[in-house]
């Protein structure tokens, strides 16, 4: 009787054993299919978060280098009003030289052109300059928190004040915190 008693625990803790490792199995995926899961959210967050601000800076840099051939139009040209409103027409009409520009800079920085077309198609550009016009002066935008400001008085370019635009620094206005540690609940 004891080597049938010892058989029914032996089969006994064969199926208890089995019986763990279905679990254990079982459990596995379940934990997988949820780390997957959880990395894929923080993932895709962090990819809106930096999408975001990518989309961001190609639409200042387009603001920038409108505003910097505008003030170059206006100071190499025949500095009147009217001469003024002209640049601003030809510049924000010469689209395919804009995504030029940024695309030459986004190139010289390394970012391939693949992504360029990503953040292209995200982005645009800006359909206008953003341009406020009070009794004379206009003052443009140059890039986020930049701008510049040309005043006329009588259709003659009387002063410009381009300071933040030679100050201007992307880096100041763009940044990309490192993505928040994995943590898996």
């Amino acid at each position: 009787m004891d080597k049938k008693k010892l058989r029914i625990l032996m089969i006994a803790d064969i199926v208890i054993i089995v019986a763990l490792v279905v679990v254990m199995m079982v459990l596995k995926g379940q934990y997988n299919d949820q780390a997957q899961k959880s990395v894929k959210e923080q993932v895709d967050a962090y990819l809106t978060v930096t999408n975001g601000v990518l989309q961001e800076q190609w639409r200042s840099i387009d603001q920038y280098g409108m505003a910097f051939k505008l003030l170059y139009a206006t100071l190499a040209g025949n500095k009147t009003e009217a001469s003024f409103k002209s640049a601003v027409a030809a510049i924000e009409g010469d689209k395919d030289a804009r995504v030029r520009q940024i695309a030459y800079m986004y190139s010289a920085a390394g970012v391939n052109d693949k992504a360029q077309s990503l953040i292209s198609e995200k982005a645009g550009l800006a359909d206008k300059f953003l341009l406020k016009s009070e009794g004379g002066v206009y003052e443009v935008a140059c890039g986020k928190d930049c701008s510049i400001s040309f005043t006329f008085a009588k259709g003659k370019l009387k002063s410009t004040d381009y300071k933040a635009l030679a100050e201007y620094k992307m880096e100041d206005h763009f940044k990309l915190e490192a993505p928040a540690p994995f943590h898996f609940e």
